[in-house]
């Protein structure tokens, strides 16, 4: 059978919701991997979502009159028939998407292939995970999580976060959002950076910022937080009066946990390139500074379709890697055009669809504050599993000194500052 053949036979054996969650879970299969016949695949798979059958055969030729429906009984036979062929198109297309690569960078084109090709693979039985019937290894595997959690913890330099039990985690995936201008660049340096100060190897990704850029917003950070605050102005253009604290910050700094990119190896900013960079620097935390600006390397049609894809991967990587993800993104432009950036936008604020809030684990959103520039709020309108952080919460940001993250007026109520991990 050729493959439009193999397709055309499968989508009319479409019958029952049962036949989607086979497609869904066990082959990875949607809609859209079907290139052939996309209409009417969308159309049999919404229906049957909807009415828990599938249209007749009437309706199928009204809606699609040049579609041949040639429905058959052996649906699990012509779904691995199609599971099969649809993996050798995806393997020949993967190495042809990487051609160049491999001339440049044939390491970086290696870990771009492996990481597409593993998304190919299906759920089976050696994903399936069987929970022990015995309670006392259970409870020995929540001491060893207890004992353990010191190391896979990492830290906000968030007072109001870290004062809560709103751990960031290894192998997690953690959203970034705001309105332009507000912050949400300084505000994942500062976390990343006091991850760092805390003995953590780090890796930033920032396509929009420069050298000098980088390096001053660094230093102004870490300078403050060493204990010798220098000016940022003043370090970045050169104006005179920082040169003792600023002597003393670099004469105590060890950076060599500290790696910055400002192009990916690969000079394409996806996916599959941060994934190299993983392989390559095995960092505990990676600052994406800009979702916005990634390549989709699937191709989708849409915006939202191509932050969809980017964080699937961006999540996968996270969990398989065993590293945080810390991911910046903008809010829509209709938040912008119909609200101050001194109001805090809302998980529904984020830009490009809804896809990149299900894929977090934990979305923090900061906002202006209308009392002062020196200061924004912040807040977690979202968290996928844990105690909800209810409320917003003002904390220093000066920029210019490095001051960001610091509680501003009252301890909030629900502290957990006696809570000990």
């Amino acid at each position: 059978m050729q493959p439009e053949e193999i397709e055309r036979t499968l989508i009319s054996s479409l019958k029952t919701p049962e036949h989607l969650n086979i497609l869904r879970q066990k082959y990875r299969l949607s809609p859209r991997h079907f290139p052939y016949y996309t209409d009417e695949a969308q159309f049999i798979w919404d229906y049957i979502e909807k009415q828990g059958t599938a249209p007749d055969f009437n309706l199928i030729a009204a809606t699609f009159p040049k579609f041949k429906y040639t429905p058959t009984d052996s649906f699990d036979y012509i779904a691995e028939v199609f599971r099969k062929d649809f993996v050798r198109r995806g393997i020949y297309t993967t190495i042809e998407g990487h051609e160049t690569t491999i001339g440049k960078d044939s390491e970086a084109a290696l870990v771009g292939i492996i990481h597409q090709l593993q998304n190919l693979q299906r759920h089976d039985d050696m994903s399936r995970v069987v929970i022990d019937s015995e309670a006392m290894n259970r409870f020995d595997a929540y001491k060893n999580r207890a004992d353990g959690i010191a190391n896979q913890r990492l830290w906000w330099g968030i007072e109001p976060f870290d004062n809560y039990p709103v751990m960031m985690l290894r192998g997690q995936m953690v959203g970034v959002i705001a309105d332009t201008k507000v912050g949400k660049s300084w505000l994942g340096l500062k976390i990343a950076l006091t991850n760092y100060l805390r003995g953590n190897k780090i890796v930033i990704v920032s396509p929009e910022l420069n050298r000098t850029l980088m390096e001053a917003r660094v230093d102004t950070i870490l300078a403050y937080d060493s204990g010798f605050p220098i000016s940022h102005e003043k370090l970045l253009y050169g104006v005179p009066g920082i040169e003792e604290n600023y002597q003393k910050y670099l004469d105590t700094i060890d950076k060599s946990n500290l790696i910055f990119y400002l192009n990916t190896p690969s000079d394409k900013f996806t996916v599959s390139s941060v994934a190299s960079i993983v392989k390559t620097d095995k960092p505990d935390l990676v600052l994406i500074d800009g979702i916005y600006l990634m390549q989709d390397e699937e191709h989708g049609s849409q915006s939202w379709e191509q932050i969809r894809n980017i964080c699937r991967g961006l999540k996968t990587l996270s969990t398989e890697a065993n590293v945080v993800l810390l991911v910046t993104n903008q809010t829509s432009r209709q938040r912008e055009s119909n609200e101050s950036n001194s109001v805090l936008p809302q998980a529904n604020s984020v830009a490009y669809g809804y896809d990149f809030n299900r894929f977090v684990d934990v979305l923090v959103s900061i906002g202006g504050s209308r009392a002062t520039p020196n200061v924004r709020e912040v807040a977690i309108p979202l968290i996928r599993s844990g105690r909800a952080v209810v409320g917003a919460y003002p904390i220093s940001f000066d920029t210019d000194t490095g001051d960001i993250g610091s509680t501003v007026g009252e301890v909030p109520p629900m502290s957990m500052a006696g809570f000990n991990i």
